[in-house]
């Protein structure tokens, strides 16, 4: 406090003179906050004796030690200035006329107190930016380390500039003149009130190589962008780097873009908690080596462990590798453990306060909400909108869905251009402010948010409850739509192009269907979404997760809502029955079976003018779908007869449902029955069958399970080429939809097919690539079919049978690391001759 023993000041006057009145109140603002010099010297980076002649009323301090001084006492400089410039007028009078002004070289050079982490490839691109163009910016979110990166790049490319580089931190000015003072402060130039500070600074760095580093510009931008675009319009040798939030958006302003630390992926590829604790983590992750680097410097005793190194990634990826964010969390662990820290993180800007901060930091980096709290205050009224509604979105979001979801359809509204152009220009804001970023998916603009970002957004959002249901409405029904509408096209040519639509959108609806469903939701919305869920969870390899979400619905609708929605529930039934038997769990997929008859047995019949006709159509396919997966669970159990029959029953109603593909399926169930008993001139016409009305449906999916069995047929015939060639038909496929559970099943059988026919090492890369998918699947390898499981065991046998076990087990081990995909390109590309296929080409694509 200020109270506290030491030399007393002199006393001073305020009619002595101008100095002594402006020391005076130096003083008093000193006094105000408590602080005493020494405390202060710990913030304002210079020492006490410094500061304490600042007030001694002998002299002026500089601009540098004013600003500092005031700053740290917790006031605004902006008027200090102003009354600093008085002073200095009244003192010592207008200056001398001189034709020109002198400035002498300045180098910034003091070395970071911290060590510098990563950042190689931004160095490299911003050298190379500045010797090629005059104007560099970067830009990115609040935290990401844009300043401590600008003015590393200055230091490794300053002696380019023969008189010198400067920084103005522009954090605390403001007003129109504010950046042009400040520059003009930093490189030495004192314009009167009479001068133009740009006139006098452009004046003073005429004909000179100079570099400007001009910190903090997001709130200044318009100063910023006109004191810039007239220094180097007039002073030609002039090379400025800004950082900001968003780009000035001027002449040639070239942008380097500063993204959060590399985080490495969690985990071997198998998914287990077992296996993961003994991944080593990758020596190049730069969030990893920073947090662990200041939680060192906290917690001398702290060392990254195999035992806790997946926890630390867990806390980079939680922080999404935000320099600012790490480096707080790293202090608290001087009071929390490191699973304490991790627990947290949910409640990251309460965790990451003031009492993490560093003292010597500019008050807005001191706390991670601090951080936020200005970039939210730079924001416009609509772009606060968009960022809350934004929020909800887990995994990015479409710049058309968010078009929709800020601009009001997504309820069922309509827009008209205005606010169309209105809504862009908000989530255009948002990307320039780096709170969203960009990446292209195909040709369409994906916009992504950090998850700090986005819990910032969350937490804004729930302080107006009218705010938060209303977004919350649009977020719901946009994506419950998507899902319904996916449903109804999977047995159409726009399968394709609906399943990849929704395994972009799947983080989306796990939030959705796995959080409580608000009270004025119908129910039937989230039953009808659910028929998008059956083919979507299985292609994406979330056959587990897809389970978990149909019990989760069913539970809280156990029974149709109201018996208009019967049909409509009988269909999440089936959709629940067909997850849980590619699960593996039979007993339960028997009973959501046996539930969904009998709720279809006592849906009662239209009466008066209803459509008859429509209601026994759809009685007939859900019937017809529930006999087909009796057959398929009668298939998985070889109960060949009772397939058969099941099968046979559900084709004989005449009604076939063509988005859940009941017919093609039926008859692929009668060909796999036939198979398994050894005809194959039974089930060769029922496998062409199938095939035609997959292909005249446009069903993508099915076919490439036709095409395996199929191909099965050929393996055992002794015809491997055919069965090759089959296999990458079958294979390109399920490249087209991204179908990873086809992809592994199709691989278990390739895998038998090479080690059948002498290319055992070829078998094993398959075998150790494709073990890693199941597992995370929830899937049962080969969803349980004994007859597949034996084509695997014969390929294994072959293989190690071939092999020493030492070339089996290094060649599995391969295959593990290198991935499934690269693997099947390898093996496609060598089995070219076998396969003996004119026009094929040279690789799986």
């Amino acid at each position: 406090m200020a109270g506290k023993p030491g030399r007393r000041e002199r006393p001073l006057d305020p009619k002595d003179g101008p100095l002594e009145d402006f020391a005076l109140g130096l003083r008093e603002m000193r006094a105000r906050s408590g602080l005493t010099y020494a405390e202060m010297a710990d913030v304002a980076h210079f020492a006490a004796s410094t500061l304490s002649q600042a007030a001694a009323g002998h002299r002026l301090p500089s601009r540098e030690v004013l600003q500092a001084y005031v700053r740290t006492c917790g006031e605004d400089p902006g008027p200090w200035s102003v009354r600093w410039e008085q002073a200095r007028r009244d003192a010592h009078g207008p200056e001398p006329e001189r034709g020109a002004t002198e400035v002498a070289r300045h180098d910034f050079g003091l070395e970071d107190v911290t060590s510098f982490v990563g950042r190689e490839v931004e160095l490299s691109a911003g050298a190379t930016l500045i010797g090629r163009c005059r104007l560099v910016t970067l830009a990115g979110v609040g935290g990401v380390g844009k300043t401590r990166l600008a003015k590393r790049l200055v230091r490794q490319v300053g002696r380019r500039f023969e008189d010198g580089n400067y920084c103005v931190e522009l954090a605390d000015i403001s007003g129109s003149d504010a950046v042009a003072e400040a520059v003009a402060a930093a490189v030495g130039v004192q314009a009167t009130t009479e001068e133009e500070p740009l006139e006098k600074l452009a004046d003073a760095l005429r004909g000179r190589s100079v570099l400007l580093l001009l910190d903090n510009c997001e709130h200044v931008l318009d100063s910023c962008a006109r004191t810039v675009r007239v220094l180097l319009a007039r002073l030609p040798k002039l090379h400025v780097i800004t950082t900001s939030r968003q780009p000035l958006d001027i002449g040639d302003e070239h942008v380097l873009q500063v993204l959060p630390l590399d985080v490495p992926v969690l985990g071997s590829g198998h998914g287990d908690e077992a296996s993961r604790s003994h991944v080593l983590l990758p020596a190049a992750s730069s969030a990893v080596t920073l947090f662990s680097d200041r939680a060192r410097a906290a917690s001398p005793s702290f060392e990254v462990t195999n035992a806790n190194q997946h926890l630390v990634v867990q806390v980079c990826q939680k922080l999404d590798g935000l320099p600012l964010a790490l480096e707080i969390a790293a202090r608290r662990l001087r009071t929390l453990t490191l699973d304490e820290l991790l627990e947290r993180l949910d409640h990251r800007f309460r965790l990451l306060g003031p009492g993490g901060r560093d003292r010597t930091a500019h008050p807005r980096h001191q706390a991670l909400r601090a951080l936020f709290d200005w970039s939210y205050e730079l924001c416009t009224d609509a772009e606060r909108t968009a960022w809350q509604q934004l929020s909800l979105c887990s995994g990015g979001v479409l710049l058309t869905d968010a078009e929709q979801l800020c601009g009001g359809a997504a309820t069922g509204g309509t827009q008209d251009t205005a606010t169309t152009d209105h809504t862009f220009e908000s989530l255009a804001g948002l990307v320039d402010k780096s709170l969203l970023t960009r990446v292209d998916t195909g040709g369409r603009t994906r916009l992504h948010m950090l998850e700090t970002v986005r819990a910032y957004g969350l937490e804004r959002l729930t302080e107006n409850d009218q705010a938060k249901q209303c977004a919350l409405r649009r977020h719901r029904t946009w994506y419950l739509g998507l899902a319904a509408q996916a449903g109804t096209a999977y047995g159409s040519p726009e399968q394709a192009d609906w399943l990849r639509r929704l395994r972009s959108e799947h983080a989306n609806l796990r939030h959705i269907v796995t959080s409580p469903a608000p009270s004025w939701e119908p129910p039937e919305t989230i039953l009808r979404a659910s028929l998008g869920f059956w083919l979507h969870c299985l292609t994406s390899g979330n056959v587990g997760e897809g389970a978990h979400w149909m019990r989760l619905i069913l539970e809280r609708h156990p029974a149709p809502p109201r018996p208009e929605t019967t049909f409509t529930w009988c269909r999440a039934a089936w959709v629940s029955s067909f997850l849980l038997f590619i699960q593996g769990d039979i007993a339960r997929t028997t009973e959501m079976i046996n539930r969904g008859e009998q709720c279809l047995a006592h849906v009662p019949a239209p009466s008066g003018n209803a459509n008859t006709g429509a209601y026994d159509v759809s009685r007939g396919e859900l019937a017809a779908a529930f006999l087909q997966m009796h057959g398929l669970v009668a298939l998985v159990n070889e109960d060949m007869e009772s397939s058969t029959r099941y099968a046979s029953s559900s084709l004989a109603i005449g009604h076939s449902s063509e988005m859940l593909l009941t017919r093609q399926q039926c008859i692929a169930q009668l060909a796999l029955s036939a198979v398994v008993q050894g005809d194959h001139a039974r089930s060769s016409p029922l496998l062409d069958e199938a095939m035609a009305i997959s292909e005249a449906q446009g069903d993508t999916w099915h076919r490439c399970y036709l095409l395996w069995i199929i191909a099965i047929g050929h393996g055992e015939a002794g015809r491997p080429g055919e069965a090759l060639g089959l296999l990458r038909r079958a294979f390109r496929h399920t490249w087209e939809i991204d179908e990873r559970m086809g992809e592994a099943a199709l691989s278990e059988t390739l895998a038998w097919v090479l080690a059948s026919n002498g290319h055992a090492r070829s078998a094993a890369l398959v075998l150790g690539a494709v073990d890693r998918v199941w597992h995370p699947s929830g899937a049962p390898r080969l969803f349980g079919f004994a007859l597949m499981a034996a084509h695997r065991e014969r390929g294994i046998e072959h293989a190690r049978g071939a092999l020493t076990e030492a070339v089996y087990s290094r060649s599995y081990q391969e295959g593990q690391h290198t991935g499934l995909r690269p693997v099947l390109e390898k093996v496609f590309q060598e089995m070219e001759q076998l396969i003996g296929h004119e026009g094929e080409g040279t690789a799986l694509r």
